[in-house]
């Protein structure tokens, strides 16, 4: 035990998995722990003494499933393992860890997403001096860091990353809870601040760690993180990638839920997101990289038409897309592959798929090349590139040679038993492994002699696992059996019996088979050391191979659904021909989806009021423009008829609106946090998404909050703006400011039913039709019928807004009045009231409630309802 406590001092903060022989046991209050968690039975060691050590295991063969339920749980797992063969060992076998397992820092690849990176994330800094991002993805050794100067962009640049373990320092107490407010389901993990002492850790040349300091820092401390989770291994990891949030088009945690980019926002599954849609690679590492370049569309004009050239291209040529998508299926996962060999894991299995996956390339190369054959139209604009449908001049030939000639094709998974080398790359282990395998003919030598010597014909020579080789000699033969055999064993029909020869040779296998497993082993750690020394090689041709994945992806897309190229430039026009929504028109009935055009021009129309009935299409609609506006700087083709993006630099949403009880913020409290947001960060370049500004609150603090916001929108952001709402009030803006335009999604009125046209038009709209939707969700015919009376003497009554201004605050101040509660008209309206109403209304003035029992009120109402309802 003393061994184990020195372990568990050194990982006090990890769950220590404690090897003993074919089991990993965990005491003390780990075992306590994983035996609830993971529902083992806990026992304990050292039962007959006073203070038994509580104690439960798993087999080891078992613990992938054991580490995954753990990480889903946020702990971090000590692998302690045997360092030495128990049956070599002097005492106490050697044992310590070897590996640390963390929800960020996974190798097991079935643990994995393998269409979704798996980022440890380190953060630090405060407001003053801003604050350092970092995020490392082990298994590909994907390295970037950022800076963020608030703590509201940090968070965005978080949400963009999705790490699976966020690295904060043990002081960093305000950051930290932030954080744990921020991303609850991420676990964190402390570390001591010293461990940044050491920038030059990541090797990020002198300018920029004078340039951004906090993400140099940042980067330092998630590496050396990483590193302590392998001790005995050097991690090495390709140069550190920093960026600027500037670099891309900003999507913040609010726009990438609500526009449901990569999953829905109720469910929080991919199934339904945009990506969902988009997602048509055939390779894992494409997968990711079309995730990449989604949640960080461009805005440097001139790198989205070199994708779009690509793109259009792979459209245009069809047979060769087919082709390079066919290789691109049998493609392994180069860039974890690769991870796995150079972290020295990757096993005989992974480096055989790495073999065959190199040996594809010369194929995709030749179909790449047929694309760039393939007639391009110059009045696209762009002139072609053929550098992203490229995999360049070094398809690693030699490499994957040299896997395929030193591996056998069915390699295993595993190296402990051998049989991965192939015959022929050395001569020893070529005779080793023919003795070690049995050597047939030796054996059938030794039978043949042993059946002339003894008479006996049938005698035979067997093995199996308990005994190894011996003779086998039917009942009838016994009395022929020489006295130098020793029986062995006794079955059914006969006897079994081994020789001092057979001993012998059965000795000389057991040699030669470890001799064979340990050169075995040796050739294929120097080959695994050569594929993890060509590394960055490797990397920089999986980067190209992911790249045309990712292309021929968007171009399959595009070919299926109608896309089309649109043009991307400086001009701040958004101007778009029969737009249409990616994942409603793919839910929707083939034809069904209606498209629409919508332009906004920041000199001319810059904000559109987009009114309508509920189930109309406004949120579809105004969903669908930034979509579009993402998949156009992502360099993807669009769905519609034709379309111009001028370059946004962020994209805003406000859509939709819940409690968060967890922080006890009300519904309205959320909705004005996030237009808050809005207004503080937009900028004219900016695209913003409003939807039912103020509906939190009372109908006249709504319109006078929505009316606000508009105005300062256009006279101070001047931000390109789609606002759809049921305030019909705010059409007057269209009046009153030249960059105000209003539009409606059409829909009329059929004998008493709403038919919903689904297609925008100039103006505003003059009804709600929220009764005829209320119809059709299924309210009962009573409570719609008195809605439509109520709203007649509402609209009667002129309750509209003077000028889209609150009745309130028209001229003259007139307050809307109160709606009666049982006849038509207010309560304290002139207006006459009939024998039958005035009889109830002041047996109901006469009443006092505290007298009632809850029956005697129920049987009043009924009795009062039957007389208000019963025909004269």
């Amino acid at each position: 035990m003393r061994q184990y406590l020195d372990v568990k001092a050194r990982y006090p903060d990890a769950i220590v998995f404690f090897r003993l022989g074919d089991f990993y046991e965990m005491f003390y209050e780990d075992a306590v722990y994983v035996a609830r968690a993971l529902d083992l039975t806990l026992t304990s060691r050292d039962k007959g003494k006073e203070d038994p050590v509580p104690m439960c295991g798993i087999p080891h063969h078992a613990a992938r499933g054991y580490l995954a339920k753990l990480m889903e749980l946020g702990h971090r797992v000590a692998l302690c393992e045997q360092l030495e063969d128990p049956k070599l060992a002097r005492g106490i076998v050697r044992r310590d860890v070897v590996r640390v397992v963390t929800p960020g820092v996974i190798l097991d690849e079935e643990a994995l997403d393998p269409r979704a990176p798996q980022f440890v994330a380190a953060v630090l800094g405060e407001p003053r001096q801003g604050y350092g991002l970092a995020f490392l993805d082990v298994t590909t050794g994907d390295f970037r860091a950022t800076e963020a100067s608030t703590l509201e962009a940090l968070l965005d640049e978080l949400a963009r990353a999705e790490p699976r373990e966020l690295v904060v320092g043990r002081g960093a107490g305000d950051l930290a809870a932030a954080l744990r407010r921020g991303y609850p389901r991420v676990p964190q993990t402390n570390v001591a601040d010293d461990d940044i002492a050491g920038a030059s850790a990541v090797n990020p040349g002198a300018e920029l760690a004078q340039r951004a300091p906090q993400a140099v820092a940042a980067a330092a401390r998630v590496l050396r993180y990483a590193r302590s989770t392998q001790p005995g291994i050097t991690l090495a990891l390709g140069r550190l990638d920093f960026f600027r949030r500037t670099d891309t088009l900003i999507l913040d945690e609010q726009a990438r839920a609500h526009l449901e980019l990569t999953e829905t926002i109720l469910e929080r599954k991919r199934s339904g997101s945009l990506l969902e849609v988009l997602d048509e690679t055939r390779s894992a590492m494409g997968g990711r990289l079309l995730r990449r370049w989604l949640l960080f569309p461009l805005v440097d004009v001139a790198a989205i038409r070199r994708r779009q050239d690509g793109v259009e291209r792979l459209v245009l040529a069809h047979a060769a897309r087919d082709a390079a998508r066919q290789v691109l299926s049998d493609m392994a996962d180069l860039e974890r592959l690769v991870g796995r060999a150079r972290l020295g894991v990757a096993s005989p299995r992974d480096l055989v798929a790495l073999g065959r996956s190199l040996a594809l390339l010369p194929a995709l190369g030749e179909t790449l090349r047929a694309a760039a054959r393939a007639e391009f139209p110059v009045a696209t604009g762009a002139g072609p590139d053929d550098d992203l449908l490229s995999l360049g001049d070094d398809l690693a030939p030699d490499l994957a040679a040299s896997l395929a000639v030193t591996l056998r094709p069915d390699a295993p998974a595993l190296t402990k038993d051998g049989g991965y080398i192939a015959a022929g790359i050395s001569a020893e282990l070529d005779e080793l492994s023919a003795i070690a395998s049995g050597g047939r003919e030796t054996v059938t030598r030794i039978e043949a002699r042993e059946r002339e010597r003894t008479g006996i014909s049938n005698l035979k020579i067997r093995h199996n696992s308990v005994f190894g080789y011996y003779i086998e000699i039917s009942r009838s033969q016994l009395p022929h059996v020489p006295a130098d055999y020793v029986r062995k064993q006794t079955v059914a029909n006969a006897e079994r019996f081994v020789t001092p020869e057979l001993g012998e040779y059965e000795q000389k296998i057991l040699s030669a088979d470890e001799r064979r497993i340990t050169i075995e082993l040796e050739i294929f750690t120097r080959l695994r050391d050569g594929i993890a020394a060509a590394a960055d090689r490797l990397l920089t041709l999986a980067a190209r191979v992911a790249a045309v994945d990712a292309l021929a992806c968007l171009a399959e897309v595009a070919h299926r659904g109608g896309y089309c190229r649109p043009l991307v430039d400086d001009s701040g026009i958004i101007d778009i021909a029969d737009g249409r929504h990616p994942v409603v028109e793919r839910l929707a009935a083939a034809g069904a989806f209606v498209p629409n055009d919508v332009r906004l021009d920041p000199d001319n129309e810059q904000i559109l009021i987009v009114t309508g009935p509920n189930m109309a299409g406004k949120s579809t609609l105004i969903r669908q423009v930034a979509l579009t506006v993402i998949l156009s700087q992502m360099g993807s083709f669009v769905p519609a008829r034709a379309a111009r993006i001028g370059i946004c630099d962020r994209v805003f949403t406000r859509v939709g609106a819940g409690d968060n009880l967890a922080r006890g913020e009300s519904t309205f409290l959320v909705e004005m946090r996030e237009t808050a947001h809005i207004l503080r960060y937009a900028t004219a370049r900016s695209l913003i998404i409003l939807d039912e500004i103020g509906r939190g609150t009372s109908t006249y603090d709504g319109v006078s909050i929505a009316w606000a916001v508009a105005e300062h929108l256009h006279d101070r952001v001047r931000a390109k703006t789609l606002f759809a709402t049921h305030y019909h009030e705010l059409c007057a803006l269209g009046d009153l400011h030249p960059r105000v335009r209003n539009v409606s999604v059409a829909a009329r009125e059929w004998k008493g039913e709403v038919v919903f046209l689904r297609k925008l038009s100039p103006g505003g709209a003059s009804r709600s039709f929220g009764i005829q939707v209320a119809k059709l969700a299924g309210l009962p015919a009573v409570v719609v019928d008195r809605a439509r009376a109520i709203l007649q003497t509402l609209e009667g009554d002129g309750g509209t807004a003077a000028a889209g201004l609150p009745r309130s605050a028209a001229p003259g101040g007139n307050e809307s009045p109160q709606l009666g509660l049982f006849g038509g008209a207010p309560a304290d309206s002139p207006a006459p009231v009939d024998e039958t109403a005035a009889e109830v209304l002041a047996a109901l003035r006469a009443l006092d409630p505290d007298d009632l029992t809850p029956r005697a009120a129920l049987d009043l109402v009924a009795a009062w309802r039957k007389k208000l309802t019963t025909p004269s």
